[in-house]
């Protein structure tokens, strides 16, 4: 009998220590305790780049107010399919976030991954970018409507740098359509690329923000048609917008950041949370002003709205255009 009692005994001091590992373990990823260690923010393009700078700023403010550093990872390849693989494969703990922008709704639809928002948990959108169509000052044409004419006259013979894949390519197929004319569409994976192929006139026309063509245009190496916006930039005034010149249209870059699907609610609310107080830090606004974007928050459930919407509006487009992927 005694040796029974002992033996309960063991077994239910065993029970009561599993599950008191049990519940560590799932203490482990509450929002309590979060974050106890470096968080990994995969940018899936590379440094230097419009993303990169506008996330670096994220993650530097990110890191005053949870208190722990946020370690910026580059992963580039594929117009971001890369870097967004090995997030959403990485454990959902809340210690690995991805950086993202519309390309991962734009590349699922075009076949360039199997995978969209969908695959992630949205923590928060952060700002909102518009880019101006830029070329090479050896070319002819000063504004659109001479960019235009020479289209129509000339289908196909325009190039444009695109990331396939990406809105950088999302920008010239609505031109296609709203202008009604036909542009070579050529890949390069990267803004920096992009750039360079503008600048060597081996490409005709290319989409810049004003950050990444800043030096170029300070050195008169290129030269802007048109900006992208509803309204004029802030930084450059001078350049009028797509509508002034008579082409219906504006598209912008939306990045915000999402968790690996599975991630506790209670850490994508105090990520949300964070980043709210982020987005309406004055010293974070004038930061990312000052890169020629706006700061856009939207909280999660209002992100995954925005999300829908633009994925509505995109598939139509793409559909329209013969990209969408069967």
């Amino acid at each position: 009998m005694r040796k029974k009692l002992i033996l309960s005994a063991l077994l239910l001091s065993s029970a009561l220590l599993a599950a008191c590992s049990d519940s560590e373990s799932s203490a482990g990823t509450d929002a309590g305790t979060y974050p106890e260690k470096p968080i990994q923010l995969v940018v899936p393009w590379s440094a230097g780049g419009d993303t990169d700078a506008i996330y670096r700023i994220v993650g530097d403010e990110l890191s005053k107010e949870l208190g722990q550093k946020i370690v910026i990872q580059n992963v580039a390849g594929a117009s971001g399919v890369v870097g967004a693989q090995q997030a959403k494969t990485a454990k959902a703990d809340g210690y690995t976030l991805l950086a993202v922008h519309d390309s991962v709704a734009m590349s699922q639809m075009t076949g360039q991954s199997d995978f969209g928002y969908s695959d992630f948990e949205p923590v928060a959108l952060m700002t909102s970018s518009y880019d101006f169509i830029a070329t090479s000052p050896e070319n002819p044409w000063n504004s659109m409507e001479d960019l235009i004419e020479d289209a129509k006259n000339n289908p196909g013979s325009i190039t444009y740098a695109a990331s396939i894949g990406s809105t950088s390519q999302l920008e010239p197929v609505l031109m296609e359509s709203v202008a009604d004319v036909k542009l070579n569409i050529v890949g390069y994976d990267g803004t920096a690329e992009r750039m360079k192929a503008v600048v060597a006139n081996d490409v005709s026309l290319g989409s810049v923000s004003a950050i990444a063509g800043k030096d170029y245009i300070a050195d008169n190496r290129m030269k802007l048609l048109g900006y992208n916006g509803e309204e004029r930039s802030n930084v450059l005034p001078d350049v009028p917008t797509l509508k002034e010149q008579g082409l219906d249209m504006a598209t912008g870059t939306n990045r915000g950041i999402v968790a690996p699907k599975g991630t506790p609610e209670s850490i994508i609310k105090k990520l949300n949370d964070a980043l709210e107080t982020v987005a309406n830090n004055e010293e974070f606004i004038e930061r990312i002003e000052g890169l020629g974007t706006e700061v856009n928050f939207k909280s999660s459930t209002d992100y995954l709205e925005f999300i829908d919407q633009s994925e509505e509006e995109m598939r139509a487009l793409l559909e329209k255009s013969n990209l969408l992927s069967e």
